[in-house]
């Protein structure tokens, strides 16, 4: 029985560096309180979801919802530490 091994080369396109970029969403201290304390009584859940949808009266308007997993396309966002240090 033959095996056969396939090989790549993984190259750089560019030399640029990656950089840090800001985070989407900064909280005030007494928001990331607010969410710590929202979130004890929910142990099941590991966060907040911050979304804008197409509707209202500017045709944007805010969600808000509470998450048990992060989604593939969600960016999270950790300010001061870790939530359970807040």
């Amino acid at each position: 029985m033959a095996s056969s091994v396939v090989r790549a080369t993984v190259r750089a396109v560019s030399k640029r560096k990656i950089q840090a970029t800001r985070a989407a969403l900064t909280l005030t201290p007494s928001a990331a309180q607010k969410i710590k304390h929202l979130l004890k009584d929910k142990p099941e859940h590991v966060g907040v979801k911050v979304g804008v949808r197409t509707r209202g009266c500017n045709g944007l308007s805010y969600t808000l919802e509470y998450t048990k997993s992060k989604g593939d396309s969600d960016e999270e966002v950790v300010q001061d530490g870790d939530w359970s240090s807040l």
